[in-house]
């Protein structure tokens, strides 16, 4: 694939600008015949045989060096930069060829520059001081060959082009470089990165943590970690590199200024490719670890005020025993589910404990009964039952039996009395005590 090239010459000369035109374009082809005949009987008027590289050439001719600088200068700002300068050494009367190139390059660093000169008033030293950019050009002595001026135009014009493919591929990696280390910086995780022996070899700490400050890489593990955990770390990180899996701790660091203690979540993976290093990401979790304490905390109330909200309904219920045979569970304030089957289980539970064979369950200090403290009622009664004693209803005045009538609750089955004293006396004449 041929590469279009912009090639510049500069020289004061016109039959130069012709040789450049004839060496540089592809001019018609001869016969192998005629070539021949050229050979042995020599054929001055006929173009010049064409060398076997290929050039695909756009050429500008200059006379004058101000004249070159200023075409150079256009070129580039147009996007269509030059890749290659032939300038003649002497032009009078205009700047000679050093001082041309001298320009050329500092209106573009990138074009390559070829000397073109029969004889030089100065020497390759004096050359050199005057351009540092040694690199850059070549020195071609007149008369030239077509071979040489071809060969150095394809040559020069492959290095330019391969240096502005490096730049561009230099450029592109700085911009991805810069990209991820953006992307790092936003991140909350801090970065390290480590070999086998523990050797910090970069480090980003997290945001908030302790150990070094931003832009200090520790030589060790042992700088940045707390005492006593650099071996356990260490060792996860050689894990991770063996085995190429990853690993899992977490680090307790000391706060600085009185901040109290930071937990750090720290995740290592081998580096992979065989090369015998880790990257560990260090994650400041203070605040998961402080909500999940406060969670705990707010748990153990929660118990501890559930158990005293039991311990306090057992004692609004409490059991009376009136006789060897009889208790009475005096109920007293608003009712609800919650509190009746605390009631059921410590009735329940006495009428074990005491062989209790009547149960009085007074309801003269509730102050409304609805369809929800019915059921209780009932299903209280109903247990009381399977264990084979009598349960008792007292208290229940005229409103709550209307209450009980508006809402279809039939209590039938269930002995009931108007006053406390009636049902104690009930059971003390059926028990004869």
């Amino acid at each position: 694939m041929l590469h279009r090239t912009r090639i510049l010459v500069v020289d004061d000369n016109a039959a130069i600008h012709s040789d450049f035109q004839r060496i540089l374009k592809v001019g018609p082809q001869r016969s192998s015949l005629e070539e021949h005949e050229a050979e042995l009987f020599g054929d001055l008027d006929a173009p010049m045989t064409l060398p076997v590289v290929e050039l695909d050439v756009e050429l500008t001719l200059a006379h004058q060096g101000e004249e070159g600088v200023e075409l150079v200068r256009q070129a580039r700002a147009r996007g269509e930069p030059y890749a290659v300068a032939f300038v003649d050494f002497r032009m009078p009367p205009g700047i000679d060829g050093v001082e041309t190139i001298h320009r050329i390059f500092e209106e573009d660093p990138d074009v390559q520059a070829v000397f073109c000169t029969a004889y030089t008033d100065l020497s390759w030293k004096e050359i050199a001081s005057r351009l540092s950019q040694v690199d850059r050009y070549l020195i071609l002595k007149k008369p030239f060959e077509p071979v040489e001026v071809r060969q150095m135009a394809a040559a020069l014009s492959a290095k330019w082009r391969h240096q502005r493919e490096r730049a561009r591929a230099h450029a592109a990696l700085l911009e991805r470089e810069a990209h991820l280390r953006a992307l790092l910086d936003a991140l909350p995780q801090g970065i390290l990165r480590v070999d086998r022996q523990g050797r910090c070899l970069e480090y980003r700490p997290p945001p908030g943590a302790g150990g070094p400050s931003a832009g200090a890489v520790p030589s060790s593990l042992e700088e940045l970690v707390p005492a006593g955990d650099a071996a356990r770390v260490l060792e996860r990180v050689r894990r991770a590199i063996d085995q190429g899996a990853s690993e899992r701790t977490e680090l307790l660091f000391d706060g600085d200024g009185g901040d109290g203690r930071r937990h750090v979540d720290v995740r290592i993976t081998a580096l992979g490719d065989g090369r015998p290093e880790a990257i560990l990401s260090l994650t400041d979790i203070t605040e998961l670890r402080q909500r999940q304490e406060e969670e705990s905390r707010l748990r153990e109330r929660e118990i501890a005020l559930r158990a005293q909200v039991e311990a306090l309904g057992a004692l609004s219920t409490p059991i009376v025993p009136i006789s060897r045979r009889a208790v009475v569970v005096p109920l007293v304030g608003e009712f609800d589910a919650r509190r009746g089957e605390g009631m059921r289980s410590a009735l329940l539970a006495g009428i074990v404990a005491r062989g209790t064979r009547t149960a009085i369950i007074d309801v003269t200090g509730v102050p409304r009964m609805d369809e929800g403290m019915a059921m209780e009622l009932e299903r209280t009664a109903g247990a009381v039952r399977l264990l084979g004693a009598e349960p008792v209803l007292t208290g229940l005045g005229p409103d709550a039996a209307l209450q009980l009538v508006a809402l279809g609750v039939s209590l039938s089955g269930l002995k009931t009395f108007l006053t406390l004293q009636e049902g104690v006396a009930f059971a003390l004449r059926r028990h004869k005590v």
